[in-house]
């Protein structure tokens, strides 16, 4: 039994060597796959990614949806900026920024990102555009960091009130919070080994650059090991929290662009009647909560999209951008604009 025990652990020793290498040659063969776009910048100890491109004041910051890279909003930054500064950027784990520390709250992304903003000589104030998850953490930001805010645009942005109101087919299974941490441990242990790598989808992309679609170089992003281990992080209902406690933004300019496309099948289940009653609860009831954030807050319920806003309607985003920078350089009248109205 004991050669048996020696022999086991030296079955393991090996397994764990070997699967290490394997990881760090796959790392390396991601970097010549997937060459960089933007710079790294040491936020002390480890680096984000970012791209910035144009002139001029606001700086627009795009925060990206959960599983999203930041080159996500590579079919838009480019036409902000065209009007002026414009970034996108890898929270710690996605794109090309290396992996954070437990936790991945929205506080733990803002003050990454504060961070982040600074060292790389990006003068405040901002105007942020946060899709889903990405709305979420610009409200925590605003909240630890309100005078670096000029503006906002929450793309139909993650709300405390889903877990609460949503139908149990859209809610994922909750751990107890004991487990939270050694999920984490787990999911990153098993990047380190190699063994996400392993079990994941296979990357296929065009060996030339140039032929690749944005969409197949984002969905790439998305299936780095460092990213699916990210994804081991139980964390979003501190992150529900951290936003529910931030409070609003007073008198400063803020637009809501929420889906508006509610799909019916030909014989609807009670699951699809029960999606499709929310769909309603979040385009009048909850996404109108985050208009009323500021007293200059405008909802725009954009039709014929879905959840992807960015993705199915860029022009919306666009749109509420422009919008957002004639506002805050005062070339509009500075008036509240309430309400819903359809685009």
């Amino acid at each position: 039994m004991i050669r048996a025990l020696k022999w086991s652990l030296a079955a393991l020793l090996v397994a764990v060597v070997a699967g290490s290498i394997y990881e760090q040659i796959g790392e390396r063969r991601d970097r010549q796959l997937l060459p960089q776009i933007g710079r790294s910048v040491d936020i002390g100890g480890r680096s984000l990614n970012i791209f910035c491109s144009g002139n001029g004041r606001p700086a627009v910051i795009f925060d990206s949806g959960n599983n999203s890279p930041g080159y996500a909003w590579s079919n838009i930054q480019p036409e902000v900026a065209k009007l002026t500064r414009a970034c996108w950027f890898d929270r710690a784990g996605y794109g090309w920024s290396d992996p954070g520390p437990f936790p991945t709250t929205s506080a733990a992304s803002s003050k990454d990102l504060h961070e982040l903003l600074h060292r790389a000589a990006i003068p405040a104030p901002y105007i942020f555009v946060g899709h889903s998850l990405g709305g979420l953490n610009a409200r925590v930001y605003n909240g630890m960091y309100p005078t670096d805010l000029a503006g906002m645009v929450l793309v139909d942005a993650a709300h405390e009130d889903e877990p609460r109101r949503a139908p149990p087919a859209m809610l994922g299974r909750t751990v107890s919070r004991i487990w939270w941490r050694p999920i984490w441990i787990v999911g990153h242990a098993a990047r380190r080994v190699g063994l996400l790598r392993l079990l994941r989808s296979r990357v296929t992309l065009p060996i030339d650059p140039s032929a690749r679609t944005r969409e197949e170089i984002v969905q790439a992003l998305r299936l780095q090991p460092k990213t699916i281990a990210t994804q081991f992080d139980p964390s979003l209902p501190d992150s529900y929290a951290e936003a529910e406690r931030a409070g609003g933004f007073g008198d400063r300019p803020l637009i809501v662009l929420t889906r508006g496309r509610v799909s019916m099948p030909p014989n609807p289940t009670e699951v699809d009647r029960q999606l499709a009653a929310y769909e309603q609860v979040w385009q009048h009831e909850i996404q109108p909560k985050l208009a009323g954030l500021s007293t200059r807050g405008r909802q725009v319920i954009v039709a014929e999209s879905g959840h992807d806003i960015p993705d199915e309607a860029p022009e919306a985003v666009l749109a509420a951008v422009r919008k957002m920078l004639a506002d805050v350089r005062g070339n509009e009248p500075q008036t509240a604009s309430g309400g819903a109205t359809k685009h």
